[in-house]
């Protein structure tokens, strides 16, 4: 692998720090999701539970523990209802609108490296076939082995940068429909809660 990756050339260096990138993010966001997942109708039920029972400060340190965007949105509504805000929907669309789009992380990240990495393997391709023609200039084509190196430049970096961008692109359509899920029960479970919220300051 080291040899190969010695005989790509410079613009392996770029896909691997890309590679090193995409790792980390998959890493992260896949620990991220694993946490934020979790049976999100028990959770309401418990916090509504500690509400009705005047358990406030518990159940907000509860709610500060948790991970994911819901946790935040919900300790936040508790807050605003404390602060005496009128327009407690408005501003729970707001926060949920933020939260909600801050627990994506880097996530698009990664559907940049799926496109990028490719271009960099055809640009490895390029510069790889520009040395060989250059060496074909230089010392001509009678023996094969003077355009080799040119053409395994140009053959590695391709192979490359779609090795590092198939699972880039294939890790990126998990996690989306991963994260779009978690969407999905956040904003179905937060306005239950602020619902709750509201049936009980009338």
């Amino acid at each position: 692998m080291l040899e190969y990756f010695q005989k790509g050339g410079p613009v392996m260096y770029f896909i691997l720090l890309l590679s090193i990138y995409a790792l980390s993010i998959i890493i992260e966001r896949l620990y991220f999701f694993y946490r934020a997942s979790f049976n999100y109708r028990t959770f309401i039920a418990d916090i509504k539970k500690m509400i009705m029972n005047k358990e406030i400060e518990h159940a907000l340190m509860l709610l500060r523990r948790t991970p994911g965007p819901l946790g935040a949105i919900m300790s936040q509504t508790l807050n605003l209802v404390s602060d005496g805000t009128r327009d407690l929907r408005g501003r729970i669309n707001e926060i949920g609108a933020y939260e909600v789009q801050k627990s994506e992380g880097k996530l698009k990240h990664l559907a940049v490296i799926g496109n990028i990495t490719p271009l960099l393997g055809l640009l490895g391709t390029v510069t790889g076939m520009m040395t060989a023609f250059s060496t074909i200039a230089l010392k001509g084509a009678n023996n094969p082995t003077v355009v080799a190196g040119g053409i395994s430049e140009a053959l590695i970096t391709t192979a490359y940068g779609l090795i590092v961008a198939i699972p880039a692109v294939f890790a990126y359509n998990y996690l989306s429909s991963r994260y779009e899920n978690i969407v999905m029960e956040t904003e179905r479970a937060a306005s239950d809660f602020v619902d709750f919220i509201e049936k009980g300051m009338k």
